[in-house]
């Protein structure tokens, strides 16, 4: 090869090392994290699916990574929600009015999830444990509702497939929930 392909590839060659270098930086920290979990390969899988790419500093805080999986939570909440109204509520399949008012309650209650994910992301800024603590237990609380709602009605679900969405939201929110209390 001659001299000037010999230093292009090792410019490309040191690129493409440079590159991948956050990458695995944040894997060891985020598995760290996740170790303290109930849900851990739910907690890896989400990260990697949401941030993989995304520079993680090596020396990032629980309070930190909890800030991002916070940042994922909200997504999928917002996507739960979505598909509450959009696939059920707004879908062309005819529900039971018992059905429909507990795929209502269930969204109200994702809804109402998210805005206490918002208030733990504010306290976790000021500091304030105790906040962080009564918000995650509401948005849990939340969730466990719209799940439980559900529930009632399991049988006439026309598409299992929100169920298994909020099962998922739930275990979410336990993972953050573990990770505040390791730095609370």
């Amino acid at each position: 090869m001659n001299p000037i392909a010999n230093n292009v590839a090792l410019a490309l060659s040191f690129f493409l090392c440079i590159s991948s270098f956050p990458l695995l930086n944040a894997l060891p920290d985020i598995t760290k994290t996740c170790d303290k979990v109930k849900h851990k390969e739910l907690c890896i899988g989400s990260f990697k699916e949401s941030y993989l790419g995304r520079y993680v500093p090596d020396n990032a805080e629980p309070d930190v990574l909890a800030s991002i999986i916070i940042k994922i939570v909200v997504n999928n909440a917002s996507d739960v929600s979505r598909n509450l109204k959009t696939t059920v509520l707004e879908g062309p399949v005819p529900l039971t009015p018992e059905v429909r008012a507990k795929y209502g309650i269930c969204d109200q209650e994702v809804v109402s999830a998210m805005k206490e994910l918002d208030k733990v992301r504010t306290a976790m800024e000021a500091r304030n444990h105790r906040l962080e603590n009564l918000n995650m237990k509401a948005a849990v609380t939340n969730v466990e509702n719209c799940e439980n709602e559900l529930k009632q009605v399991e049988a006439q679900l026309p598409d299992k497939k929100q169920f298994g969405e909020v099962t998922v939201l739930k275990e979410l929110l336990e993972n953050i929930d573990d990770i505040i209390k390791t730095v609370g």
